[in-house]
């Protein structure tokens, strides 16, 4: 389950872009909410972004991500191995905010 909590913090152009995109006319009323956000619909959000998120599996319990921009830069941030697919989503959509809110910066 993503920390909207930490994202909103360490994260917050990023979170702001995703809450104008995703909620354009109601906003988020609490982040409590967000919770319930199912985490899938990020995809749909990274990749209005150009923020592209590649999920791959290597073996038994081996799923790593990479990330790929719009001009075709492929970044693969240091990670750990997961065991599973939606953890290693969760560690790639925090790495997702991360990149996004830094690109929103330099504008």
């Amino acid at each position: 389950m993503l920390n909207w909590k930490k994202i909103k913090t360490q994260y917050p152009k990023s979170y702001d872009r995703f809450v104008g995109v995703m909620f354009p006319y109601v906003g988020v009323l609490g982040l409590s909410t967000l919770y319930l956000f199912e985490t899938k619909k990020l995809y749909y959000f990274f990749d209005k972004q150009k923020v592209y998120l590649t999920i791959e599996r290597f073996g038994n319990h081996q799923w790593l991500y990479t990330i790929s921009l719009g001009d075709g830069t492929v970044l693969c941030p240091k990670q750990e191995s997961r065991k599973t697919r939606d953890e290693i989503e969760i560690d790639g959509f925090i790495e997702c905010f991360n990149v996004l809110n830094k690109q929103l910066s330099y504008d």
